[in-house]
Order: structure tokens, then sequence, then C-alpha cells
């Protein structure tokens, strides 16, 4: 090598001549290099025997260099993220946003993954203002204003009504009557009639087995018209026996009423015993007109001789098939022991007053 080369680079060099037999040493003294080198403010590098000295181009970074700052700046980036892992919550970690990428919004604010967050600007990363949220609407499903009916549940009975208000669906309760008036009701059925000779219409008198023999048979007594007039019936003469073929008898059609009560009135006209004389006056009651047919439905006995000019009230029967009968009975004691007395009973008025 020649004194030009040595002396440009402070690094003697030996070159290996090509010779038949091995190659001779060449010594390297590195001291009054490294002195030199010192001296002049730089290191030269050290190369050793059989090594080739390789230069480096001047403005071109090497590959060591290259390697540790990128081990560097992976350091770098990972302390930021370690510290700030430590830092927060236990919650799921996040990490940095990309510049000009927004973070993924939160579920429920239409973010879709791998597009940018409407709510935030890409380019800045400040949050954009949001419109308002519109008014809630109506349920999706079910009538408007109602929540929607889920499976295996009823059907809902309906809005609670407001005060004063019926509930919906429902009609209105009537209002109320006024002071003073009640609400209509049927009135249930009702009869009236009073018989006797000379009565007519719903009602009918007979006189069964009537004979004229002066004052010893059947006696009119009155005028003839209704409620003035009324029969004197001759006594049979035993008072626990009756004349089978004699009787008064009293008929009521009683109309409206098929089926109900009847109360029944007998009237007691004024006269002697003569005319007036039941002590007592046997009736029997039936709910048919053939009274000869069926057991009477009840029976009464008015003592005339006490009760006279007066109505005498005798009770309340039971009518089927709107018919009733009273019947006058003509057992009776008409003597004394002086003779005969000629007593006969009254058959004057009967009302009914009937109702279903």
């Amino acid at each position: 090598m020649s004194t030009e080369s040595q002396a440009a680079t402070g690094v003697a060099v030996s070159t290996p001549e090509p010779a038949p037999t091995a190659p001779a040493e060449t010594t390297v003294e590195t001291a009054p290099v490294t002195a030199k080198a010192q001296a002049a403010g730089t290191v030269p590098p050290v190369v050793e025997g059989g090594a080739a000295v390789s230069g480096s181009t001047p403005g071109k970074v090497s590959k060591p260099v290259i390697v540790a700052a990128a081990v560097a700046g992976a350091v770098l980036v990972a302390l930021p993220l370690s510290f700030s892992g430590l830092l927060e919550d236990n919650g799921p970690s996040v990490g940095p946003t990309p510049t000009g990428y927004a973070q993924a919004g939160q579920p429920g604010n239409g973010f879709v993954p791998g597009v940018a967050d409407p709510t935030v600007d890409n380019v800045t990363g400040s949050t954009l203002a949001q419109p308002p949220p519109p008014p809630p609407g109506p349920p999706a499903t079910g009538q408007p204003g109602q929540p929607e009916q889920k499976s295996g549940e009823s059907a809902n009975p309906g809005t609670p009504a407001a005060p004063g208000n019926p509930p919906a669906g429902n009609p209105p309760p009537p209002p109320p009557a006024p002071p003073g008036q009640q609400p209509h009701k049927a009135q249930a059925a009702t009869y009236e009639g009073m018989a006797g000779p000379g009565c007519g219409g719903s009602t009918r008198f007979s006189g069964v087995g009537l004979y004229r023999d002066g004052k010893a048979g059947w006696v009119d007594q009155g005028n003839g018209g209704c409620g003035t007039s009324y029969v004197s019936v001759p006594m049979s003469g035993d008072p626990n026996k009756d004349d089978s073929s004699a009787y008064g008898l009293w008929t009521f059609n009683t109309g409206p009423v098929t089926t109900g009560n009847c109360t029944v009135f007998v009237f007691v006209p004024n006269g002697n015993t003569t005319q007036v004389g039941g002590s007592p006056t046997s009736y029997r009651v039936f709910d048919r007109f053939e009274i000869g047919k069926g057991s009477p439905i009840g029976n009464f006995q008015v003592n005339q001789v006490a009760q006279r000019g007066k109505w005498v009230q005798v009770g309340q029967f039971r009518v089927n098939g709107a018919k009733l009968a009273v019947q006058l009975l003509t057992r009776g004691k008409d003597w004394d022991g002086s003779g005969k007395t000629y007593a006969h009973h009254a058959a004057a008025m009967v009302k009914a007053q009937c109702q279903a």
C-alpha cells in the first residue's frame, strides 16, 4: 500500500500479495492511530487483519440506525398506551383514534362499523351539534295511546275514565230523575169489583133455590138498585146443617188478574131479625164458578146481628184462572122455645180487591 493512502486514512492496511507461501502477517498499530484520531476528534473504525474495509456513503443512514430508531419509536408509542390502561377504569380500553377518523359511536346512535360517525367531525375530531330528538310518537302497534299488548296477556280492559266520565266503550248511565219524580215502573195488574142484587158488569149475584112464600120464603129488600138492595134468605132450621138446594152465590171475573190474591169484604145491611138475623152466617170461597166440581179454597163466618150497617173484611184468598166465587150457606136456627121466629140471612153486597 502506498504512503499517500496511509496518510489519508490514518490506518495501516497490509494488502496480501500473491506468493507461493503463506501470506505474511501485517500488524496494525492502533495506538498511534488512536491518538491521532482523538486529536482530530474522530474515532476511525478498527479493522483487524484479513477484513475488508467498506466505506460508508456520505448522507445515507445505515441499517442498524434504522432498526434502533424503529425500536425506540415502538417503545415511545407503547408507553402512553400502557399508562392510559393503568389509569382508566376496569371497563374496556379504547385505543387512540387515528387522525382523520372518528371513534365508533355507542350502540343506538346509528353508527355502522367501517363508516365514520356522523356526529363527529372526521377532520378535526370535534363533536358536531346534533338536532334535538323528535317528540315521542304513538306505539308501533295497538291502538293510539295504548301500550302494545304482549303475547299471553289478556285484552286491555280499557283506559280508566277521568272523574265524572264513564269508562270508554261503555254507554253512559241514565241521568238521575228530577226531584219528586221516580223512574216509571211497570204496574202490577189489579182488579176491583162489587157483586150483589141489582149489580152487573164483571160480577153476578144468583139466588139458587129461590122461592116465594111471604115472610117464610125469599124476600127482596130495598129498591132493586146495586148497593141499595139485598135479599133475605130463609134459614134451614139447623145451625149445623145446610139446605143444599138453596144458597146465595156471588161470582167475580177478575179479568187482568188471572192469578193472584183477592181481599174479600162483606156488607151487612141494617134490618131486624127477619131481615138480617144471621148469628152467625157461614160462607165458602171458591176459585171457580162451578162450586159443585171442587173443594172450597176458604171459608169464614160473619155475625150479622152484631155487624149491621158495616163492611166487614173477611180475609184474603188465592185465585186462578181469573175466577172467584163466594157462597152463602143456609144453616141456622129460625125458631125458639115459643115457636117460629122466621129469622133470615141477609145477602147484600160482596166486594173483591185483587192484585196479581
